[in-house]
């Protein structure tokens, strides 16, 4: 074979790199003759002069496509040692499977011509230095290119052909499958329909993916999920759900029915190399949308509702959105208008003093704030609203409440009996597997025997579950119970007020009757009107008046009166126990304490016969007496006055852990303790515990809970206690 003249001796004293691609990994493992006839273009080059050592072949990139050079790594190489002057021949079996991309195509063209480069395919040898060499492999480049997009173009028609009537085999999601003839039917496992069908009913009633995934946590429920490649592929396995499942599945109008192509649309970002991705596309702008083509868990009009409420959570960036109902002490966070500048108001947490605001022309143009106004007040007033706007219907949500908690007692039943269903099989087939093997072969059985095992401690573990699921969660209400719902039902204002019901749980309510409230304020009045527009359709329009400014700072004349009398005969920290007893709160709703108690005295000028502090030697109004008192009267030391008091011996008064302490000494202590009664009929201590079994610190506790009376009696030289029954206890 006679050499090319284009072939000159520094060519050869340089590789000769062989290039192989195929463009996908099926055409790998089928086009196993064009793989191999790529193969073979090493043969050429050494027909051509170059020796073994110095032919290359690149074969990193079989199973890549030639439209882009940003993965191929092998492409890249090629490249760069061009570029370095080592190549001397590039050979391919064509242009098109260097590249399709014309850019990258002209590039390798200019960098071989730079570098004396020659270019080979089966049609012949190319200097790309020679004009005409160059003009033909521009325009062979051209044409594959060409041929990509007349390739792409009649696949595509074909299949938004096969789209456009609802046929085209899109992968479809969790809860159904298709048949060998392309049917789409529902999933036939049970369980994975139910728990689909629970996700919607619970999204329904919460309005927010969040909650649905925190409602599968916390009664302890799994979402399946199917395995759509591999060996397992078509098979059903069950996660703890994630928030992404959630939303996938809300999102999907496979759910409804609906077949859609054409959901997300591939934006080629400029750069060097241009890079592709992908964009979400509005529902309008849907290339296909064909109904009724899947079997449907939801209606397409609920779909369409759902998608909207997920979009309305988005707070930060829906501008017309409300938001999910959150934690947060604002009852009307995210439904409040400003009736100004028609922004929505947010509830300022930033302090004491919380507030609905509306900042936002504040924020962004840094001009005087709209307007704002206690949150407390609003909240208040519209509590009252809401509950007086729903007490009619308290009836039928009573009705509603219990029919909706005995069907979701016996989903949730059904679903764990579902469970439970599943686990005994897997185990009834683990042991079947076990049993069909030889005793024997202990390889095999060994690992049988060990599934075996783990599906019995999986299925003992999961009925356990569920008997405490049945104690708590799943067992009915009572018949002492559903009275008790009934009652609190017909008490809407308890219900709400409730501790155990949530902010999150009050704007749900809320929501449901009231789709937005627009306020007005005026700062100098401290008054506020707002309209609240119902869902119905209907508005109606309220004012809301704040206390005067000060309003906390002053105290009424019958509680000033009231403390004056008490203040006769009790110690502050005893009249603010008092005052708490009777239900009695401060301005601001708070309760009483030594200070507030001693602050509102202070400030009144209303004296105290009971003070805490000891510079005084006649008793308090209460007839208590200071220890150094008491101490001379019961001729005994302080010490043994403080011992007596912490064992109940003595009345006594302190108004927290060593503060000063007063004891009561009247006539009938001094005659208790001075040794002047005759008791000896009454029983010792040592008596006490023989007859009642007890210890000697657990008859001082009877003693400090006053179910006895101590009286102290002389036995020669010495003093001994005895004990009576109190009248209340005897």
């Amino acid at each position: 074979m006679s050499i090319s003249p284009k072939i000159q001796p520094h060519h050869l004293t340089r590789q000769a790199a062989v290039y192989i691609r195929q463009s996908t990994p099926k055409q790998v493992q089928l086009n196993q003759e064009s793989t191999r006839r790529q193969y073979q273009l090493a043969d050429r080059a050494r027909e051509w002069g170059w020796p073994q050592p110095l032919i290359k072949v690149i074969d990193d990139d079989l199973g890549l496509s030639g439209t882009s050079s940003t993965h191929r790594l092998g492409f890249q190489r090629l490249i760069a040692a061009i570029s370095l002057g080592e190549v001397g021949l590039v050979l391919v079996t064509e242009v098109s499977r260097l590249s399709r991309l014309n850019s990258d195509w002209h590039r390798v063209i200019e960098l071989c011509a730079v570098f004396e480069t020659l270019m080979a395919d089966e049609d012949g040898l190319y200097d790309p230095r020679d004009p005409n060499d160059r003009l033909l492999l521009g325009l062979k480049g051209t044409l594959f290119a060409a041929e990509l997009h007349i390739l792409r173009a009649r696949m595509r028609g074909n299949l938004l052909n096969k789209a456009r009537r609802g046929e085209l085999a899109l992968r479809l999601p969790v809860g159904y499958r298709r048949l060998h003839d392309d049917t789409m039917v529902l999933e036939p496992d049970e369980q994975a329909r139910q728990a689909l069908n629970i996700l919607f009913e619970q999204f329904n009633i919460l309005k927010s993916g969040r909650a649905v995934q925190r409602y599968f946590q916390q009664h302890q429920l799994k979402m399946p999920r199917l395995i759509q490649t591999g060996v397992d592929y078509g098979r059903l396995i069950w996660v703890s759900p994630t928030y992404q499942m959630i939303q996938q599945v809300l999102t999907s109008p496979v759910y409804a029915g609906v077949f859609v192509y054409g959901r997300r649309k591939n934006e080629v970002i400029p750069g060097d190399p241009p890079q592709t991705r992908t964009r979400r596309l509005l529902i309008e702008e849907w290339e296909i949308v064909i109904p009724d083509v899947y079997p449907a868990y939801i209606s397409y009009d609920q779909y369409l509702a759902n998608r909207q409420i997920l979009r309305s959570n988005l707070y930060n960036f829906e501008k017309k959105g409300r938001g999910a109902a959150r934690e947060g002490r604002g009852l009307l966070q995210g439904i409040l208008i400003c009736g100004r500048c028609g922004r929505r108001m947010t509830p300022s947490y930033g302090s004491d003093y919380l507030a609905y605001v509306c900042r936002r022309e504040q924020m962004t143009y840094g001009t005087k704030q709209c307007q704002a106004f206690p949150m407390a007040y609003l909240d208040q007033a519209i509590s009252e609203v809401f509950l007086a706007a729903v007490q009619p219907c308290r009836l039928e949500a009573t009705l509603a409440a219990l029919a909706r908690l005995e069907q979701e007692r016996q989903v949730l039943d059904r679903q764990w009996q579902l469970r439970l269903e599943r686990a005994r099989y897997q185990a009834r087939l683990a042991e079947r597997q076990y049993d069909a093997v030889d005793p024997e072969n202990r390889l095999v059985a060994r690992s049988l025997e060990k599934r075996w095992n783990e599906a019995l401690v999986e299925l003992n573990q999961l009925e356990q579950d569920y008997a405490a699921v049945l104690r708590s969660e799943l067992a009915p209400l009572t018949e002492v119970e559903q009275p008790a719902v009934r009652q609190l039902a017909h008490d809407l204002p308890a219900l709400w007020q409730a501790p155990t019901t949530t902010m999150t749980d009050r704007k749900r309510l809320l929501r449901l009757v009231i789709q937005e409230v627009t306020l007005t304020a005026e700062a100098k009045t401290r008054k506020a009107e707002y309209i609240v527009s119902w869902s119905g359709g209907v508005t109606t329009t309220h004012v809301v008046q704040c206390p005067p400014i000060g309003w906390h700072c002053v105290t009424d004349d019958k509680l000033v009166q009231r403390i004056r009398e008490l203040a006769d005969n009790h110690p502050d920290h005893r009249i603010a126990e008092l005052l708490n007893a009777e239900g009695i709160r401060t301005q601001t709703g708070k309760e009483w304490t030594y200070q507030r108690v001693k602050s509102i005295r202070k400030q009144h000028q209303i004296p105290t016969t009971c003070p805490l502090d000891v510079n005084r030697t006649t008793p308090r109004g209460d007839g208590l007496v200071p220890v150094k008192t008491a101490a001379q009267l019961l001729h005994v030391s302080p010490a043994t006055v403080h011992l007596w008091a912490d064992q109940g011996i003595l009345v006594h008064d302190q108004r927290v852990s060593a503060s000063y302490l007063w004891v009561r000494v009247n006539e009938s202590d001094l005659a208790r303790l001075n040794g002047s009664l005759t008791c000896d009929h009454l029983p010792t201590i040592a008596d006490i515990i023989r007859k009642r079994q007890l210890t000697r610190d657990e008859v001082w506790a009877l003693v400090r809970a006053g179910q006895y009376t101590v009286y102290r009696v002389r036995r020669g030289g010495n003093w001994e206690w005895r004990l009576q029954e109190t009248a209340s206890e005897a």
